[in-house]
């Protein structure tokens, strides 16, 4: 009995009619909780997936993500299940249980993420374990130098203000590294750090700032107070979007809304690591949150269009959904209220420096790093595969957008949520396909997920009958 009711607060068992789309959500969540669970495998560590399968451990990583996205469709599906006519019982199944023991256990691993996020903030000097942050952080130095972080930004200045290590850097392939395909040796990367540092040539490494203004203006207060540690910033951003979850959620969704935010390894390690990804996540999650609302929902949208390219991938599929349930002039109107906050924000630097503004922020595109990551890369990156020239990926990551935004036209208007999927599965066949770009797309499902339950709770549909303004007509409806 004890047993039944701790699992009653992720499982509703006796089900009327009207409680089917709580109980979908909740099946949904558990779904949720598997990819997050899949994902997290990956940050585990490698060596023990070589251990255990040889050279083939290498496409462990490959699978497991693959395993995620497959788990987060399978959560948007859920949620559309049909209601029965009558109410029924039904008590979770036993591989449901073990599912959300296994969260569980892997929501104790996000409370030591959460100490160590913690401990992170306070550190001083810091320790950032990726050129993104420290060339981010350094940026916000350089502006309130009065330099242009598009053109003063240098490898040899972040060595001397941070403390980085070589494994933290991205190598290129020109110099040292010059006619290379596969990635290099940690000893490798080691030596020709050690080399640029002493001569003050790193062409061989990223210097240059590689994301939009947003990026770094935020941190801007952290150097202005000489507060070297921006950790806190990212916690920050990330506890925000716990707070947004637990504010759209029903009280019976909650407990999910707990676990899964602590189980999102994932999330975490975005978080400890200093990625830039969850502030981006955080202004798209508001983005379709507030979709109702044309000129906060642009807003956002051109927020995080400011702060990392990954949210370009995203401006198509928002721009489907407002056409397909308002049409084509609204569309329009907020994507150009989103471009032209976007704009406004970059535009002291384009005024700057145009040249180095646009290369700076075509930088994961343009410059020759190797091929990295999780995706398709790997079959090429463990020799299944041989490489294939850049265009070639190119044109994968094409067609995949394409395939997904049909998906999309089709299914936006039941499943707005499956965007923060749909959106990211193009990055799966690029050159590199990090995992960092997929750490947010689980709970930010979730959170969308959640709200249009309560929305169809209060109003039995997901979008209310109430007007953006006096101008703009009827918002989005189902």
């Amino acid at each position: 009995m004890q047993r039944r009711n701790w699992l009653n607060y992720f499982f509703l068992e006796k089900l009327a009619p009207a409680d089917i789309p709580l109980v979908n959500l909740q099946r949904g969540a558990l779904w949720i909780s598997l990819a997050m669970v899949l994902q997290a495998l990956n940050e585990i560590g490698h060596d023990w997936f070589l251990e255990l399968l040889g050279n083939g451990g290498q496409l462990v990583p490959f699978a497991l993500y693959l395993g995620s996205f497959l788990a987060l469709w399978q959560a948007i599906r859920q949620v559309t299940r049909p209601q029965p006519a009558t109410a029924t019982i039904q008590r979770p199944r036993a591989w449901q249980v073990l599912l959300l023991l296994l969260a569980i256990v892997f929501g104790f691993r996000g409370v030591y993420e959460f100490a160590r996020s913690i401990e992170q903030s306070v550190q001083n000097p810091p320790q950032y374990w990726n050129d993104g942050t420290s060339l981010t952080a350094n940026a916000a130095y350089l502006l309130l130098e009065g330099r242009d972080p598009f053109t003063a930004s240098t490898l040899g200045e972040v060595v001397q203000r941070f403390s980085i290590h070589a494994d933290w850097t991205t190598p290129l392939r020109v110099g040292y590294f010059a006619g290379r395909v596969d990635y290099p040796s940690a000893s490798e990367v080691q030596n020709a750090f050690e080399q640029a540092v002493q001569s003050g040539n790193a062409n061989a490494f990223e210097a240059k700032v590689s994301y939009p203004a947003l990026s770094f203006l935020p941190l801007v207060p952290f150097a202005l107070f000489h507060i070297e540690n921006v950790f806190p910033f990212y916690l920050a951003c990330y506890l925000l979007i716990l707070y947004i979850a637990w504010r759209v959620s029903s009280p019976a969704i909650r407990p999910w809304t707990v676990l899964l935010g602590l189980a999102n390894i994932p999330m975490w390690s975005s978080t400890v690591g200093g990625n830039i990804d969850v502030l981006c996540f955080l202004f798209l999650i508001l983005t379709w949150l507030s979709s109702e609302r044309r000129w906060v929902s642009a807003l956002f949208l051109g927020l995080a269009c400011a702060t990392k390219q990954t949210a370009w991938f995203f401006v198509p599929f928002y721009l489907l959904l407002i056409w397909r349930n308002t049409g084509w002039t609204e569309a329009l109107r907020r994507l150009i209220v989103a471009g032209g906050v976007a704009l406004l924000i970059n535009l002291p630097f384009i005024l700057w420096d145009a040249h180095a503004w646009l290369v700076g922020i075509l930088t994961p595109m343009a410059d020759p790093m190797f091929p990295d990551g999780i995706g398709i890369i790997t079959l090429s990156v463990t020799h299944l595969l041989p490489y294939f020239p850049g265009w070639f990926y190119s044109a994968l990551e094409g067609l995949a957008m394409i395939g997904t935004l049909y998906w999309y036209w089709r299914i936006c208007r039941r499943h707005p949520e499956a965007a923060m999927l749909l959106a990211v599965v193009p990055l799966f066949f690029a050159w590199r396909s990090l995992p960092s770009y997929f750490a947010c797309a689980a709970y930010a499902t979730f959170i969308l997920l959640a709200a249009q339950n309560r929305q169809r709770k209060d109003s039995q549909k997901f979008f209310t009958p109430q007007s953006l303004d006096a101008k703009s007509g009827p918002i989005l409806t189902s």
